[in-house]
């Protein structure tokens, strides 16, 4: 059995890539002993750590907490951010909206630095934790896939173009506290590690009493191991898949070819329609496969229906459209919209999760087209998109004129002999979430293949 050391960096060999490396480090065991092993491979390769911790305000001890991450970086030699989760509230379901918080704050300091990759120091331990929560909860086989080595942030649109490393998934949690043991290195240990309140605690306890009987964690993270490379071929097919019988329109939504979709077995046909309602719905959360099934049962029938934040539409020739849901866009009479905007460090503004609006596009007044169309010159250019989903398009304004419509590259009249130029102030976001769902190990690549198509 290889040495931690030399499992972790070899994981980072194989993961790390050649861009600048980020790493989360709570101050934990875990944590702290991935920050040292990869100081030590960072040193040797020549490449640059940069630490981010997160301060959650929970706890009293917090602050004094996040300071020791940023001593230990500093001793290392590595810059480091405290980043402060400022909502924190006790209650129901604290420790997944802390989860939550801290990828949103991860992902942001990510952005800010221009991190590409996020080193996360889950572990073997954390690996078995997990397969065994979600099966407990009813989850299929792929929720026993676990935690993927190499993943897309999970923050949406926050984390659109980070992705996230977990070179310890080889290593027990044990083996990771003898790393900083060996080294006198003190940790953080977290209370609420030990307390019984939270599910995941719970579960800590049961495996110990599984491992006991022969099952043991290695052995649970060994199956997550064999069932992840199913999952990878499964979410590839629905890839190859998407190649026969959709289009992708820059302007928000998708084209479907009914017959092709009906050729789908019905596996790979959910595993597709999953990414491709996260991506027109510009959602945070993917929805569940039972809530996709109406979707699907609708599309093989060729019928109009609404759900999960989209929106089907019938079309000429046994095709159908799929835009975003008008109801959750712009409200309804018992429910107000939420707020579409998410504005970042850098002056970028993403708009209901599926355009981002560079910082040169400030001056410009942006908004939803609206039911009259108001500023618009020449309505001519709305022909390619259908009727239902014009009223939620993205459009700028100038002086209460149209001068740009999101994903439509028509010039307009601007009134001032100026041109407006879409590809240089917006970048359409649901190919590119679509293709990192589907395919987030290798996305960069296929994101261009999909363009070429």
């Amino acid at each position: 059995m290889l040495a931690p050391a030399d499992t972790v960096f070899a994981a980072l060999d194989e993961l790390a890539g050649d861009g600048r490396i980020g790493i989360a480090c709570s101050g934990g065991g875990d944590s702290l002993a991935l920050l040292f092993l990869a100081s030590d491979w960072a040193r040797q390769n020549g490449r640059s750590l940069h630490v981010l911790t997160v301060d959650h305000r929970l706890r009293e001890e917090s602050r004094a907490e996040a300071e020791l991450v940023a001593s230990v970086a500093r001793r290392l030699g590595w810059e480091c951010d405290v980043l402060h989760w400022d909502t924190a509230r006790p209650g129901h379901g604290l420790q997944a909206r802390a989860r939550a918080a801290r990828h949103v704050l991860l992902a942001r300091a990510c952005r800010q630095h221009d991190l590409p990759v996020l080193l996360m120091a889950h572990t073997r331990d954390d690996q078995a934790e997990t397969v065994a929560l979600r099966l407990a909860a009813g989850g299929s086989w792929r929720s026993a896939t676990g935690m993927s080595c190499q993943a897309p942030s999970p923050a949406w649109p926050e984390g659109r173009d980070l992705v996230l490393l977990r070179p310890c998934l080889d290593v027990s949690r044990a083996d990771l506290r003898d790393v900083l043991v060996r080294r006198g290195a003190p940790w953080v240990e977290d209370p609420s590690n030990a307390d019984r309140h939270y599910a995941r605690i719970r579960m800590r306890d049961r495996l110990m009493v599984l491992g006991e009987a022969g099952v043991s964690s290695h052995r649970i993270a060994a199956l997550a191991d064999a069932l992840g490379p199913i999952q990878r071929a499964e979410r590839q097919s629905a890839w190859l898949a998407a190649r026969t019988c959709l289009v992708l329109k820059d302007w928000g939504g998708a084209e479907i070819d009914c017959a092709a979709w009906a050729r789908i077995v019905p596996a790979v046909r959910l595993t597709l329609l999953e990414a491709l309602v996260s991506a027109v719905s510009g959602q945070a959360l993917s929805p569940s496969r039972a809530r996709l099934e109406p979707l699907d049962a609708a599309l093989l029938a060729g019928r109009p229906l609404s759900g999960c934040g989209v929106g089907l539409m019938g079309r000429a020739e046994a095709r159908m459209i799929m835009v975003r849901d008008r109801g959750a866009l712009l409200g309804r009479v018992d429910h107000r919209a939420p707020e579409p905007w998410r504005i970042e460090a850098d002056g970028a503004r993403v708009f209901d999760g599926r355009f981002e609006i560079t910082a040169d596009a400030s001056e410009l007044e942006w908004s939803v087209m609206g039911d009259t169309y108001e500023g618009l010159q020449m309505r001519a250019i709305l022909d390619a998109v259908p009727g239902a989903a014009r009223p939620g398009l993205l459009v700028a304004r100038r002086e209460g004129r149209i001068v740009l419509i999101a994903g439509l590259d028509a010039e307009l009249e601007t009134g001032n002999n100026e041109s407006v130029t879409a590809a240089r102030l917006v970048r359409p976001l649901v190919a590119h979430r679509f293709c990192r769902r589907l395919l987030p190990q290798t996305a960069g690549r296929w994101f261009d293949a999909w363009e070429a198509a």
